[in-house]
């Protein structure tokens, strides 16, 4: 089967490489599906250039010499069809459709646990379902913790991000008043409506004058940052006293400078959110709960799962191009 495997970490364009691996067969209470679709996220791009909280396993194909290093499949998320099940797996038949999270999606087949796999609802495209188990999950479960007073102000970085418009579609439901954080006058464009006021800025100085100018310093009650650096610290220093604030990603690629005097003086809160750390937390009752709701909320139009390129996955390094093009508008599925 086709694979996008790497054998060691480097920029995804340079290390990844579409190579034929074999077909795994399902172990007992294992699901094999065949996947069909895969977006390309940020934290796929951060595991294959090791900077993602998360290690990559190097498997040895059969018969590799000893001196030959292994191969890791990239990827964390799909959406496909039921191939097989395992022995005592209680799976959704073959022929269901499923949206899969595991590592290792960038390739044909995947083998997981079968309560890993769920079953994707009808008026979910497959499109959609391959964006089901990261970015809709991580919106809904930030909203869910914060859980915001009407009235509160909500600022995001990468306000024009998939989570950030999801975010901001939930959030605003609840009565929060938003300020997605962009770099281009069509995204802001874009993201404008009653109650959101995005705010067009390029630099950490120029974020501080729009917060100072919009609502007024020390005004903002939340903040959810994807970029960490300089920016990331304007955020947080644009908070009012005893605001939060929420490292989710780390987009700059920079460190976040977080001063003592926020902490102590102002009461500033901070923590971090990852994804699979929190839900681990959630009982199986919850995360049933959980997925049916995140399921409904698609089929009613959640903003952020538009799709805007469609590349075959031995077209990756066009796909891998797109994807980090500033400014991109959708996101880059891989098919096939």
């Amino acid at each position: 089967m086709r694979a996008l495997a790497f054998q060691g970490y480097g920029a995804p364009s340079r290390v990844l490489r579409l190579t034929d691996l074999p077909r795994p067969e399902p172990g007992p209470g294992e699901v094999r599906v065949r996947l069909s679709a895969r977006p390309i996220n940020p934290s796929d791009l951060l595991f294959v250039q090791g900077s993602y909280g998360r290690e990559a396993r190097f498997t040895p194909l059969p018969g590799a010499g000893a001196q030959e290093s292994g191969w890791a499949v990239a990827g964390f998320e799909g959406a496909g069809t039921v191939d097989a099940l395992g022995p005592g797996a209680k799976g959704p038949a073959p022929g269901t459709r499923v949206a899969v999270s595991t590592t290792g999606t960038w390739q044909e087949y995947v083998c997981v646990p079968s309560p890993s796999v769920i079953p994707v609802a009808r008026g979910v495209s497959t499109e959609a379902a391959c964006q089901l188990t990261v970015n809709p999950f991580t919106a809904h479960m930030l909203v869910r913790d914060l859980d915001p007073d009407p009235g509160d102000t909500l600022l995001l970085t990468a306000g024009a991000s998939a989570v950030g418009r999801m975010v901001i579609h939930l959030a605003s439901a609840c009565g929060a008043r938003c300020l997605p954080v962009v770099r281009h006058r069509e995204q802001a464009r874009a993201l404008a409506r009653p109650g959101t006021q995005p705010l067009t800025v390029r630099s950490a100085s120029a974020l501080t004058e729009a917060v100072r100018d919009t609502v007024g310093h020390g005004r903002v009650s939340i903040v959810l940052d994807a970029v960490g650096g300089a920016l990331g610290g304007a955020a947080l220093r644009s908070l009012r006293p005893a605001g939060r604030f929420v490292s989710y990603g780390m987009l700059s690629g920079r460190p976040l400078a977080v001063h003592p005097d926020d902490l102590v003086f102002r009461q500033v809160s901070a923590c971090g959110f990852w994804l699979p750390a929190r839900m681990k937390r959630l009982s199986e009752r919850q995360l049933s709960a959980l997925t049916q709701e995140i399921q409904q909320s698609v089929v009613r139009g959640l903003p952020g799962l538009e799709v805007a390129e469609r590349h075959d996955l031995a077209d990756f390094r066009s796909a891998l191009e797109h994807a980090m093009r500033p400014g991109r508008q959708g996101k880059v599925v891989l098919t096939g």
